[in-house]
């Protein structure tokens, strides 16, 4: 029941958006997760926000939500190498997800239908995130 009614309040929220002119996700994570959470709120699902800034040792704001046994975001997109550009991690987060089985089926999952199940899988989503490593740091 509550699937359903995540994916009801996602293809709403979704539906929303399309009327905009923005042309992808990026750095949309707060608003996505903070109207999804209202949304689901609204019908009796409760649902918490995270930053993996505070999960993990990433100093980079990115939101998803947790909602009765689920984690939503959108706008995992955004992890892809389709810009070439690494700021803050290690490798792209998509590429780490896909390198394993279990990384790979969230992955799809995520871009998808912005969700996956959380079944003993929120470290492989979370480890995805890896800290870039500043190479002067070695040098002195």
């Amino acid at each position: 029941m509550s699937e359903e009614i995540i994916k009801i309040t996602i293809d709403y929220v979704l539906g929303e958006f399309r009327d905009t002119n923005v042309s992808d996700f990026d750095g949309l994570c707060y608003f996505f997760s903070n109207n999804i959470k209202s949304y689901l709120e609204e019908q009796g699902i409760n649902a918490d926000m995270y930053n993996i800034r505070d999960l993990t040792d990433i100093d980079y704001d990115h939101y998803f939500l947790i909602a009765d046994g689920f984690l939503i975001d959108l706008t995992y997109s955004q992890f892809l190498p389709k810009s070439g550009k690494l700021r803050f991690f290690e490798d792209f987060p998509s590429n780490i997800l896909k390198g394993s089985t279990q990384g790979e089926t969230i992955l799809n999952s995520l871009l998808k239908d912005g969700y996956f199940k959380i079944n003993n899988n929120l470290n492989v989503y979370l480890n995805s995130f890896k800290k870039k490593e500043n190479s002067y740091e070695n040098k002195i």
